[in-house]
């Protein structure tokens, strides 16, 4: 069992003129620890941003867009709410609109309707059309986010660049005043194959990319963390920021090179981070309750 005691220092320039009082509550005590982990970070920023490899690139598969048709990324909101954008080919007939919900019956193009697999109900269509570039399918997956038929203002997607060789992005923001833009893009398991999801320089960059130190379901109010920087100190590199997962997502703290912090956790959120240096490595312990 380990206990933690705080310990209140109080000090004064008079103790003859300036009252003094306060309360003692009692130590915590608890009976868990995480023993002593460490990650490496790699992601450098909280832009959320979704990058395609090569923007003026319209071969094969665009060529012939059933090949992509099908083809999804789901993208979840700070409010949770995760919408999966599904190409269609616009060119056949009977195609659904953009934003329409996918059931049973939606027509994406050239397959039956009697084809959509069950993983794409709920769905929202977008519409991409024979020799579209990379760039140009990104940008009509912008539109559909921003419309009513998908995240609807909670996500505000900003316009492709002019097409261009090399990855091409959106950046995905809040309009929100006071909430955080921090939107987790499922790359990884997309099965859209022009995303960049190496996570290198170029690749897409978002709250899924940022290490949970400590899962909100994991230990039990009160509990502790101790965060060690590993790096080098720098007054810029290898800087290591940490914030909790909810609406605001605000940092709450930044621990640069050879420093740490011990602090309370919230039991109603992770606690992720990120780094100003990719391959940054933490050191943490948690000290509580099992949840």
């Amino acid at each position: 069992m380990a206990s933690l005691t705080p310990t209140l220092t109080l000090t004064t320039s008079s103790l003859t003129s300036s009252d003094l009082s306060f309360s003692v509550s009692t130590s915590p005590t608890v009976t868990d620890t995480t023993g002593l982990r460490r990650t490496t970070l790699t992601s450098v920023s909280k832009v959320t941003k979704l990058t395609v490899l090569d923007g003026n690139d319209n071969t094969a598969p665009l060529d012939n867009v059933t090949l992509l048709e099908g083809q999804y990324v789901e993208i979840t909101d700070n409010h949770g709410l995760k919408i999966k954008y599904v190409f269609a080919d616009s060119a056949a007939s009977g195609v659904a609109n953009d934003g329409t919900v996918i059931v049973a019956a939606t027509d994406l193009g050239s397959q039956a309707a009697s084809a959509v697999g069950a993983h794409l109900y709920g769905g929202r269509v977008v519409q991409i059309a024979d020799n579209d570039t990379q760039r140009a399918v990104l940008q009509k997956l912008v539109v559909v986010i921003n419309s009513s038929g998908g995240h609807n203002g909670s996500i505000t997607a900003a316009a492709v660049a002019s097409v261009a060789d090399g990855p091409q992005s959106t950046t995905m923001t809040n309009a929100v005043v006071g909430e955080s833009g921090v939107f987790s893009i499922d790359a990884a398991n997309a099965t859209w194959v022009h995303i960049d999801n190496t996570k290198d320089a170029d690749a897409t960059n978002s709250g899924s990319d940022h290490a949970i130190l400590v899962d909100k379901n994991e230990f039990l109010s009160p509990a502790f963390v101790y965060i060690k920087n590993t790096a080098n100190f720098s007054a810029t590199a290898g800087r290591v920021f940490c914030y909790y997962d909810n609406h605001g997502a605000e940092d709450i703290m930044e621990i640069r090179g050879g420093h740490f912090a011990f602090v309370p956790l919230s039991p109603n959120n992770n606690l992720k981070a990120y780094t100003s240096t990719s391959g940054t490595i933490v050191e943490y312990m948690v000290i509580g309750d099992d949840a």
